[in-house]
């Protein structure tokens, strides 16, 4: 496989593990249980806090190009500190500074694709752009359900890059990658008092980084309460397609996406400032990605842990 390919795929699956929105089983929880009282769970971070959220995503990645399989191995951790700005009429603004990120993709074996922000220098040549997105920020404005109302001054982290694989990672990690990024973590709330045992569900139909379309229904239980922490059990049906707007990726106006797949596992939230204090999830998806001419088979099998503490 050469090494174009390669990296677009890369680029591809990374996309994958920052933009799914969590859905919860509607099993049914004990009577007793459910006679717990009810709990507000929103976003409640409070002006002049800060937080450190840590994510780490250990991958397998099975494809199928040219004739061979090819199974590839991804870790990738990320950290980024946010700073409680103001808070008006249910909005938070809050300044998000990206504090790390590492990568190391082994793709059979064959070609080894690395990134880390403490050695820029040290890793594949393609990423080494990524070390300008390290100790910049932005403003990323979340309501009390925990969707994402906006995100400002992102795109302009870009500016000063250079290099040919620019415009693959401003793609990759602009705005819309973000804001899904984000509403993974955060848009997890009922925004309205739930009792153990409460089913609330949400929707999402949009585009990732104009490279693919993405449907996902979603719907959060509350399956327990541990003293000041609440325990969302999470299970995501979710399904990628082909983007048709305009202002899609250069790179890959050609390709065709048919893949869908599940997310399942919990999410504790602090109850008082809603903080997402731990996520536990497993991804798969398969299909199928058409690019260059060839039918490329995939599987991808991904746990997510996602850690939030305060500073």
């Amino acid at each position: 496989m050469n090494r174009t390919i390669t990296f677009i795929l890369w680029a591809f699956c990374l996309l994958l593990t920052t933009s799914v929105i969590a859905h919860g089983p509607k099993e049914e929880i004990k009577k007793a249980q459910s006679e717990i009282a009810a709990v507000q769970l929103k976003f409640n971070l409070k002006p002049g806090d800060k937080y450190l959220f840590s994510s780490v995503v250990k991958q397998e990645i099975v494809q199928e190009a040219m004739g061979q399989q090819i199974t590839t191995t991804q870790d990738i951790s990320t950290e980024y500190i946010y700073t409680i700005k103001a808070r008006d009429n249910g909005v938070t603004e809050i300044e998000v500074l990206m504090n790390a990120l590492k990568m190391d993709t082994d793709v059979g074996g064959m070609q080894r694709i690395t990134f880390d922000s403490n050695d820029p220098d040290g890793g594949t040549s393609e990423l080494k752009a990524m070390s300008g997105l390290i100790g910049k920020s932005f403003q990323l404005y979340i309501n009390e359900d925990g969707s994402v109302q906006k995100v400002v001054g992102f795109a302009e982290i870009f500016d000063g890059m250079e290099g040919p694989q620019k415009e693959i990672l401003k793609q990759s990690f602009g705005d819309s990658s973000l804001i899904q990024s984000m509403n993974q973590i955060s848009n997890i709330y009922p925004n309205k008092a739930v009792s153990i045992g409460d089913t609330w569900g949400k929707t999402f139909s949009g585009s990732i980084a104009n490279l693919l379309h993405s449907d996902a229904n979603s719907d959060f239980t509350l399956s327990g309460l541990e003293g000041d922490i609440a325990v969302l059990d999470v299970d995501a049906q979710l399904t990628f397609s082909k983007f048709t707007g305009e202002g899609g990726n250069p790179i890959l106006q050609a390709a065709e996406f048919d893949m869908s797949g599940t997310q399942r596992g919990t999410i504790e939230v602090e109850v008082k400032s809603g903080l997402p204090v731990l996520s536990k999830l497993k991804q798969d998806i398969t299909g199928s990605m058409s690019i260059q001419g060839m039918e490329i088979p995939m599987s991808i099998v991904s746990d997510i842990t996602t850690t939030g503490k305060k500073l």
